[in-house]
């Protein structure tokens, strides 16, 4: 089937081409027009957070407004002759600076979320928009901010805070940051201009196919904002190695004296088989987020299939397309008649691969195969140490760049009012009939509790059917204590407090939503990982009919995994290189990331034990010897794989340029957890299969009495079928 769609695609290759670049561009201009709708709520049913959000919904619908806080402060304080006057005139100039902006209330207001700290110098005003915080449009928000913050000046100081002002992902740089990368890496690795343009096209169009895709989505289901940075990513990544592989492949078979129809079917047949293993294989690992029981992932999930489905159908339909077109340049007559039928290319598959003398590794891994297993495998796991050491919760405005308003405005918040003014809880009371003054021993009770520095008197609902309380622990949100506060309220002051009436006591607040986030991502990640696992041992299994290569593919795989989540551990909670990298204050990794980097990476880490080991089964089915078919193997493989490995870091790498720490995270360990697995691959994978020898493929694995070079190009040409892996 592969066979006969790249023989097609590459016939009519002109059409191919105009029909991908036209379907590309209709999709991408489709979803430019409808807009997006992305989720930046991340709601989480059955929490208790989740719960908060319901009962306020229903009984407080003012609630359901956008809120964020203008912060202002003097050294000399905000009473002083003129400060007073200025402070005012922000104030008038917020009301003023958009139609978004409802009202805004006054710091001395007290009673509707006004806030004056004891010394006077430091202030917090509300702004009240007429949409949900998710709502407000990034022009209206950097407009407010502008137009404010420009007030400062002669002892008044003015900063925003709220999730509308903080700074969103933006994925342009680093998109051409990582195109450029790889244009440069296919250059040095194969020195010719259509090696390098060919999966830099193909990248393109996955990226306008993948964005259109993600834009019409975000209209059907939720889908967090940041889903098409992490899609982006990823396509870019995977569309340029799968586009490489085949185009490798082509090219290596041109050389060898095949016709363009019969290279591009021996392409097609077996590096297009190993290419649709490996993205199957990602979409496999990226379905298992279904498994964690969070809608918002859901989203995510879909996006990035469908971002890597759009690459496969661009490999396997548009390369063949591209390798017809620039079949001449790839491949000059010059060079084809200098080197002859049957040639070798050094890197490349073809006969005489056994005529070259190994290489220090080569006779390094026939000697002694078991100890470079066991001392690169010692070397993983150390790497893998900090893993140990990981703390999952949530960033927030204290991470972010020392530039950004919102970082300023926190931390002015905490020197004036305590650490816990940026992280309030909110405690729900859902009266279910009880009257408004059977709370009264609440807010006692909650002053009660260990961990609380300030708790604010009750608001009641309109309809008189809940209340609503204000709790700021002692410690900022990031603190390993404030989790703790959340449970002991769930857990004990609560439930105390509901103890013989009909009311019921719900925690809400970003704090708590991202701690229920937490829990719930630790819940459900045992079953996640058990299934990815197993689904994609299982397709291993099917691929190459041995269980002991597929084992070693997860472990490895694994491994990998372990790395990265060691390395976001080091640079993001303890520090390191935090300078260079401009990642802002030490703070957790967030909740979600380490599943979403395992359905990323395990998948992608997958392609490299595929396309190595289709490699080596191939030579094992012309008849090799288990350890000549390993060296073969890895001879024909290891260049493209380091390239490829290579591209796809610097792509992921390009995005950590992203001033966002999100984007950051996912672009280091993504690069970190390439790379790994490619050398895991490269180096431990063929020591270990040259140790067990025939041990590690089954009986039928093998036909003697094929020459292990492979058929000869007109053996090939007269049966019409290639090798097939």
């Amino acid at each position: 089937m592969l066979v006969r769609i790249a023989r097609a695609c590459h016939r009519r290759r002109w059409t191919t081409l105009l029909g991908w670049l036209l379907a590309a561009l209709a999709l991408a201009s489709a979803g430019g027009m409808a807009g997006t709708d992305f989720d930046s709520a991340y709601d989480l049913p059955g929490t208790g957070s989740q719960r908060a959000y319901d009962v306020l919904e229903r009984h407080f619908p003012e609630q359901a407004a956008g809120t964020g806080d203008i912060v202002l402060h003097a050294d000399a304080g905000l009473d002083a002759p003129g400060v007073r006057e200025r402070a005012r005139d922000v104030l008038a100039a917020a009301r003023t600076a958009d139609p978004v902006v409802a009202e805004v209330v006054p710091f001395d207001d007290a009673a509707r979320g006004g806030l004056v700290s004891d010394d006077g110098t430091t202030a917090t005003a509300r702004i009240v928009f007429t949409v949900g915080r998710t709502e407000v449009p990034d022009e209206a928000a950097r407009e407010i901010e502008r137009r404010l913050t420009g007030m400062s000046g002669d002892g008044l100081h003015v900063e925003l805070s709220g999730t509308m002002f903080a700074p969103k992902p933006s994925t342009g740089l680093s998109e051409s940051v990582g195109l450029a990368a790889a244009l440069v890496i296919l250059l040095a690795a194969f020195g010719s201009l259509a090696m390098a343009g060919l999966p830099v096209l193909a990248a393109l169009t996955g990226l306008l196919t993948a964005m259109g895709l993600v834009m019409l989505l975000s209209k059907a289901m939720n889908v967090p904002d940041f889903s098409m940075s992490v899609a982006v990513m990823i396509v870019l990544g995977v569309a340029v190695d799968y586009a490489l592989f085949i185009a490798v492949r082509y090219r290596g078979a041109r050389r060898e004296g095949h016709e363009p129809d019969r290279a591009v079917a021996l392409a097609a047949g077996t590096s297009g088989a190993a290419v649709l293993f490996a993205g199957t294989t990602v979409i496999v690992s990226l379905g298992g987020m279904f498994f964690m029981g969070v809608p918002f992932v859901y989203g995510l999930a879909v996006s990035c299939i469908l971002g890597v489905a759009a690459t496969l159908g661009l490999a396997l339909t548009l390369v063949p397309a591209l390798l017809g077109i620039a079949d001449r340049w790839l491949t000059p007559r010059g060079r084809l008649e200098r080197r002859g039928a049957g040639a070798r290319v050094p890197g490349e598959r073809g006969a005489g691969a056994y005529e070259r003398a190994p290489g220090a590794y080569e006779k390094l891994l026939r000697r002694r195969p078991l100890a470079v297993v066991v001392g690169a495998t010692a070397l993983l796991l150390a790497l893998c140490a900090p893993l140990a050491a990981m703390r999952l919760g949530s960033a927030d405005a204290g991470n972010a760049p020392a530039s950004d308003t919102t970082r300023r405005a926190h931390e002015l918040k905490q020197e004036a009012f305590g650490p816990g003014a940026t992280a309030p809880l909110m405690v729900v009371a859902d009266l279910r009939g009880a009257s408004p003054d059977d709370t009264a021993g609440l807010v006692e009770r909650l002053r009660r509790a260990p961990g609380v520095a300030h708790v604010g008197p009750p608001a009641t609902s309109p309809d008189g059917r809940a209340q609503v309380v204000t709790v700021v622990p002692r410690t900022d949100a990031q603190d390993e204590a404030t989790p703790r506060l959340v449970r002991e309220l769930r857990e004990t002051a609560l439930p105390e407090a509901a103890a013989g009436t009909p009311m019921r006591f719900y925690v809400g607040g970003v704090t708590a939503t991202f701690q229920d986030l937490t829990d719930r991502m630790a819940d459900r990640l045992a079953v996640f990982v058990l299934a990815v696992v197993v689904i994609s041992a299982l397709v291993l299994a099917l691929m190459f009919r041995s269980p002991v290569v597929s084992v070693q593919a997860v472990v490895l795989t694994l491994l990998s995994l372990g790395v990265s989540y060691g390395l976001l551990v080091a640079v993001f909670q303890w520090g390191w290189a935090s300078g260079v990298l401009g990642t802002g204050a030490t703070g957790p990794v967030e909740s979600y990331l380490p599943m979403t980097l395992m359905a990323l990476l395990f998948g992608l880490g997958m392609d490299y034990q595929v396309f190595v080991l289709a490699r080596i089964r191939e030579a094992r089915l012309r008849g090799a010897e288990a350890r000549d078919a390993v060296a073969e193997g890895l001879r024909d493989s290891r260049r493209v794989v380091l390239a490829a490995a290579l591209i796809m870091a610097a792509v992921f790498a390009s995005f950590a340029l992203s001033p966002d720490r999100i984007m950051k995270q996912f672009g280091l360990g993504l690069a970190g957890g390439v790379l790994v697995a490619a050398a895991a691959v490269l180096v431990v994978t063929p020591a270990l299969l040259t140790y067990l020898g025939d041990r590690a493929w089954p009986r039928t694995a093998r036909r003697p009495g094929v020459p292990a070079a492979g058929p000869r190009p007109e053996a090939g040409a007269r049966s019409g079928e290639p090798t097939r892996t």
